[in-house]
C-alpha cells in the first residue's frame, strides 16, 4: 500500500474512533480498526508523527492518537515507484534461482565428464597391462 493511501486510513480511523468513543482512540483500537497488527501501527503511526500528520500521548497504559495537520498527507507520494515490490523482489529471486541452477548443472556436467574420462583412462590402462602380461 502506497504511504498517501495508509495515511488517509489511518486518518479516518482515528477521526472515526474518535468519533465514537468521544475520547482520542488507543493505537490498539486504531490497528483493531484496520485489521493490522499493533507493531505495523506503531510502525505507520511514528512515521506520521514525524511528518506532523497524528500526534501520539503516551500514558502508563495506553497510547493515544490524535490529528494534528491532516493537510500534510497531501504531500505523501501517492503510488510506490518500484510498483509491487515483493512480487518484483520474487521475479530477481527467480531469476537468480535460475542462473544458479544452469551454474550447478555445469558444475555436474563438468564433474561426470571427467569422471568419465578418468574412467576411460584406468580402463585403457588396465588393457594396457593385460596386454603387456599376455605377452610377456
Amino acid at each position: 500500500m502506497d504511504p498517501y493511501t495508509e495515511a488517509h486510513l489511518f486518518v479516518a480511523a482515528i477521526r472515526l474512533l474518535h468519533y465514537q468513543k468521544q475520547s482520542p482512540p488507543t493505537v490498539e483500537e486504531v490497528c483493531e480498526t484496520l485489521n493490522v497488527s499493533v507493531e505495523a501501527g506503531l510502525a505507520v503511526c511514528r512515521k506520521l508523527r514525524k511528518r506532523a500528520i497524528v500526534t501520539i500521548s503516551e500514558d502508563p497504559f495506553s497510547i493515544k492518537l490524535g490529528i494534528d495537520n491532516h493537510l500534510e498527507i497531501e504531500k505523501l507520494p501517492r503510488e510506490q515507484e518500484d510498483g509491487d515490490s515483493l512480487s518484483k523482489d520474487l521475479e530477481k529471486f527467480m531469476a537468480q534461482k535460475k542462473d544458479m541452477d544452469k551454474k550447478v548443472e555445469a558444475i555436474q556436467a563438468g564433474l561426470q565428464k571427467k569422471r568419465q574420462d578418468l574412467h576411460s583412462d584406468l580402463e585403457a590402462k588396465l588393457r594396457e597391462e593385460m596386454n603387456k602380461m599376455k605377452k610377456g
